[in-house]
């Protein structure tokens, strides 16, 4: 039986779209490709979602066929990977589509990006290079029966079935990162993974290749993570997928604290994914030296294991403010989710905002002469102001020339 998804097509996609697609199906007659859409948007279709993006597969070089769209058709080329020779082009009316050559590939070493080759070659075997079988579905763009759906790896079957399936047993040996990927579309989409699936994952995770990068770890959980659905942490907890970063996750993790948060404007959406991996890799010295970091995540994982190492039982005010006044946002949103601690609340509902009114020209107008007491003057106005008292800049200066006389 043949698939058609043309209908689905023009009612998911915008006009913009529809048109850019139009205009690259009329190119690629003319000059003799054949072109697919491919991966993503034909699953998306099939599962009647909105379509976002567009990758076109090109059985042939794909740069060339974007040169024919710059030249002949009012598109513009924004970029151009010629290793992977891949193209992004931009239509007259705005649409930017990811033109991909069909090719193999193959993996010198597990976690590591592989090696593209034979470029240009049939679309069975490039579908075959890829991740889960529900993203090797294609649509036929050229010829005959446009829209058509080409099948070669049962995929269709397992979005009717809601089953994630890797394409051969060596998937995640080749690509560890696949597991996430697994399931952020376990996640996203409430698939299941299939059976030999499941149990290819849980062999590797019990057999870690230990010297692979984690560079490509880290981005897949980067999306996952940005996902925004509950329960997350726990599924990367349950499955054991944690000991693909890290050998000592925190797991207490708790996604109501996190979201208790968004009151205080502590994070925007796109640092919720790193609070996550804080809780993952802050108590791993394996994890911090092996993945890379950038200087502020590096920042923010340090002031969380001081944190946690203080004495989380602060008895007044004045200690719960130098506790987490100088600190990043991210430090103190990733400490509370770990730990809980009651502190961090009351830190931010009553005292973050408290500061001192008096400056040093009033301590000096007052009659003190400029010293490194000053520096005990305000700490000693800040303890009063914590602790609800000296509520105007008037009774700040009342309450420093009490120390005036004293001297």
């Amino acid at each position: 039986m043949v698939v058609f998804l043309g209908n689905e097509f023009n009612l998911s996609a915008n006009e913009n779209y529809k048109l850019a697609v139009e205009t690259a199906v009329n190119a690629a007659e003319k000059s003799d490709f054949k072109i697919f859409l491919i991966g993503g948007v034909v699953r998306d279709l099939i599962l009647e979602n909105k379509i976002k993006d567009i990758d076109i597969a090109v059985e042939g070089n794909a740069v060339d066929f974007s040169v024919i769209l710059e030249r002949d058709y009012n598109c513009k080329i924004i970029n151009i990977q010629e290793k992977l020779k891949t193209a992004k082009v931009q239509f007259s009316n705005g649409s930017i589509i990811d033109f991909a050559s069909t090719r193999e590939e193959k993996y010198i070493n597990s976690g590591v990006l592989p090696q593209g080759y034979n470029f240009g070659c049939s679309l069975e075997n490039d579908v075959k290079r890829r991740d889960f079988t529900i993203n090797t579905l294609a649509l036929k763009l050229t010829g005959d029966n446009k829209f058509s759906l080409i099948d070669y790896c049962g995929g269709y079957q397992d979005i009717l079935n809601k089953k994630i399936r890797i394409l051969h047993d060596k998937s995640f040996i080749d690509d560890p990162s696949r597991i996430i990927r697994a399931l952020k579309f376990k996640v996203r989409f409430n698939f299941e993974l299939e059976q030999n699936t499941e149990n290819l994952m849980k062999e590797y995770l019990n057999n870690i290749n230990d010297k692979m990068p984690l560079e490509r770890i880290k981005n897949e959980l980067h999306q996952y993570f940005n996902i925004k659905k509950e329960n997350l942490y726990d599924l990367i907890i349950s499955t054991k997928a944690y000991k693909l970063i890290s050998d000592k996750p925190i797991l207490n993790f708790k996604e109501e604290r996190l979201f208790s948060l968004k009151e205080f404007d502590l994070f925007n959406e796109n640092e919720i994914w790193f609070i996550y991996i804080t809780a993952l890799i802050v108590n791993s010295d394996y994890a911090i030296k092996r993945l890379n970091i950038t200087s502020s995540e590096r920042k923010v994982i340090t002031e969380v294991r001081e944190l946690l190492n203080k004495d989380a039982k602060v008895k007044d005010n004045f200690q719960i403010y130098k506790m987490f006044n100088k600190l990043n946002n991210l430090s103190i949103a990733s400490y509370y989710v770990i730990s809980g601690n009651p502190a961090v609340i009351k830190f931010l509902k009553a005292l973050k905002d408290i500061e001192v009114l008096i400056t040093g020209d009033d301590l000096k107008e007052i009659g003190f002469i400029p010293s490194p007491y000053f520096n005990k003057l305000f700490e000693s106005i800040l303890k009063e102001k914590l602790n609800g008292k000296l509520n105007s800049k008037e009774e700040e200066i009342n309450f420093v020339k009490k120390f005036l006389k004293k001297d």
